[in-house]
């Protein structure tokens, strides 16, 4: 497995989708994953920093789960198949048992964020996936490239 960030939100040109941009600045590539508006919506609000007036639903679980002593361990994208991204939530119970819970990539991924709980990609979806290898790069060259790559594949 591999550990990843989410670099950024851009959107399709072609088909107006929001894509998850999640990436490995050690090991130089990126994972697009196609989702939805509203999660895409949330994610960004999330990421912004913007607090909601009311508790949006991935507040919500995280609030649920940390009220019966649960915590997020961690989100693993987990498998691909026929261009679709599967994803589990690991989440420890206050017993020490990690329970994997079957969840769509964008809502995994909101949940860790909101949690602070680190994203990784297995290997296997590495290797079969629709990853995109970048240049290397150090510091702030780092985040141009990132941003440069956003820009050109999606045009933002």
């Amino acid at each position: 497995m591999v550990e990843v960030s989410v670099i950024g939100i851009a959107q399709d040109r072609f088909s107006g989708l929001p894509i998850i941009i999640l990436g490995n600045e050690k090991e130089r590539f990126a994972v697009p994953i196609w989702v939805g508006h509203w999660e895409a919506e949330l994610l960004e609000t999330e990421l912004l920093g913007a607090v909601p007036p009311r508790p949006f639903p991935y507040d919500l679980i995280r609030e649920m789960l940390s009220a019966f002593g649960g915590e997020i361990e961690r989100v693993v994208i987990n498998d691909f198949d026929k261009g679709i991204y599967f994803a589990v939530i690991e989440v420890k119970r206050p017993d020490g048992e990690v329970l994997r819970i079957d969840s769509r990539p964008s809502d995994a991924i909101n949940l860790a964020v909101r949690a602070n709980a680190p994203i990784f990609v297995e290997k296997e979806v590495i290797e079969k996936a629709s990853v995109i290898p970048l240049d290397d790069c150090e510091g702030d060259e780092c985040q141009e490239q990132w941003e440069r790559f956003i820009k050109d594949l999606f045009g933002e």
